[in-house]
């Protein structure tokens, strides 16, 4: 078994504390989620007194494991949590353990004494995994880089080597070229283990449907492992290969979208059967995860689709509030966070990092990008509530935000650095007010064709500015 690599005491200095992090609102409720998931979610970080290293739980908790979904999915909130030093850790694991005698899979589930976990391993002939795990990780890497500006996703030979790997021998062994879609066999690289069988290499991250060749949602995944690879590169000046590599996750997305749409029913089929016909069940969420999708009927019909799903299990329901800020549902998003507390499962380690990636993230529409060193913001809170989050670490410092209903933000930058702040409403406004001055606003449109007025300004370190909208100003 190759060794799983130990943590530098380099990672530690990207571990920011977190007894300065604070969330206040008027909405009491809202504040009620945040400490409730806060305080859960901090329950499952470990600081070093195990052998594996820093981590924080990402699996049943019973395991005392982290699984490559389940981090890949908390990372963000563990961002905001101030575990920056655990991501890297846990990450850097799965990069570290890729190898060819799993097929280029590495360990799906990784225990807190530095093994894989034996309820999903038995040796590297015999394991459980899901294909989507490669791209999801590649995709959470290139996410922590723009949120913490940490260039060892970026450079460190460990993290490298997987992604290459992901994209191009992983791929072919298990036959996920776009050209293999429709023809592939479930039973590629089955080698007849007695515990895991057809489990070595499930097609999906939906695992209580047999007799699947393939999927949308790992479609959705594989897109979106190449389009962050794509930029992977275009960050350390590979452009030409990451013009190759975007070209290709536009592949998948042309396959998606003419072989998968079904237009009668207004959806994505999202399983493919052994016998070549399509199946429809739960696997639409990891399609708009990875933002494959791009046309905004088509992702407002799979949006309509899914809400009127009744029965989630709690994993699909922890994503849900950060996806449906990203689409401006608003209410839908809202009436999770707002009852999560309520929830059968909730304990489930997914949750409590979903809802805070959800609030800071999703309502208040906080987004940090290392690539641009730039921060945006983009509120979409229910009511006339104010909220502010304090010591946000991101960027290798801190941020404040405060976010008076929709219509005015301030911002203080506690980085080392300047940074430009990208400070978007909802609405198409004629002007942005800067500390109480009118400037020409700007405009675009979010994914679902939504006007969005913003204004960019420089930040330099230690100074606050605010910038607001008054609704009488619309266009």
């Amino acid at each position: 078994m190759k060794p799983i690599i130990a943590i530098s005491s380099l990672i530690l200095l990207f571990s920011c504390s977190t007894k300065e992090l604070s969330y206040t609102s008027s909405d009491k409720n809202l504040e009620k989620t945040f400490e409730w998931a806060r305080e859960t979610a901090l329950s499952y970080a470990h600081y070093g007194e195990d052998p594996v290293g820093l981590w924080y739980e990402a699996a049943l908790p019973s395991r005392y494991a982290f699984c490559m979904r389940d981090a890949s999915h908390q990372s963000i909130g563990a961002e905001i949590l101030g575990l920056s030093g655990h991501n890297y850790n846990m990450m850097q694991k799965f990069a570290a353990n890729i190898s060819e005698s799993k097929d280029w899979c590495t360990y799906w589930e990784i225990d807190k004494w530095d093994k894989p976990c034996e309820a999903d391993y038995e040796d590297d002939k015999d394991f459980w995994y899901n294909l989507n795990a490669n791209f999801d990780v590649t995709d959470a890497c290139w996410r922590l880089y723009e949120w913490t500006g940490d260039r060892r996703y970026l450079e460190d030979e460990v993290f490298m080597n997987f992604y290459d790997i992901s994209c191009k021998e992983y791929v072919q062994s298990w036959k996920l070229a776009p050209e293999d879609m429709l023809t592939r066999d479930r039973e590629v690289n089955r080698l007849n283990g007695k515990r895991f069988g057809l489990c070595r290499g499930i097609p999906s991250y939906v695992e209580s449907v047999g007799h699947m060749n393939n999927s949308a949602d790992l479609i959705g995944t594989i897109y979106g492992g190449f389009s962050a690879y794509a930029h992977i590169l275009a960050e350390t000046g590979r452009t030409e290969e990451a013009a190759s590599y975007e070209a290709k996750a536009e592949e998948y997305r042309s396959h998606l979208d003419s072989c998968w749409w079904d237009e009668n029913a207004g959806t994505y089929h999202t399983f493919l059967w052994s016998d070549g016909s399509f199946g429809d069940g739960e696997g639409l969420t990891h399609v708009l995860w990875f933002n494959i999708v791009n046309d905004p009927e088509r992702i407002s019909k799979t949006a309509a689709k899914m809400m009127e799903r009744k029965e989630w299990n709690i994993e699909n329901i922890s994503y849900f509030p950060a996806l449906w800020y990203r689409y401006a549902y608003k209410d839908e998003a809202y009436a999770i966070l707002s009852s999560i507390t309520e929830a059968e499962r909730k304990e489930y380690p997914e949750v409590s990092f979903g809802m805070i990636e959800g609030i800071i993230c999703g309502m208040m529409g906080i987004s940090p990008s290392a690539s641009r060193l730039s921060i945006s913001t983009l509120p979409q809170i229910s009511g006339e509530h104010w909220m502010e989050v304090s010591a946000l670490p991101m960027l290798g410092g801190l941020i404040d935000v405060r976010q008076d209903s929709n219509s005015s933000t301030t911002l203080r930058n506690r980085c080392r650095q300047s940074i430009i702040w990208q400070a978007c409403f909802y609405g198409e406004f004629e002007n942005i007010e800067i500390n109480g001055r009118k400037h020409p606003a700007l405009h675009s449109n979010d994914a679902m064709g939504n006007p969005i007025s913003y204004i960019e300004v420089k930040v330099r370190p230690g100074r606050k500015i605010s910038c607001s909208i008054q609704h009488d100003g619309l266009i």
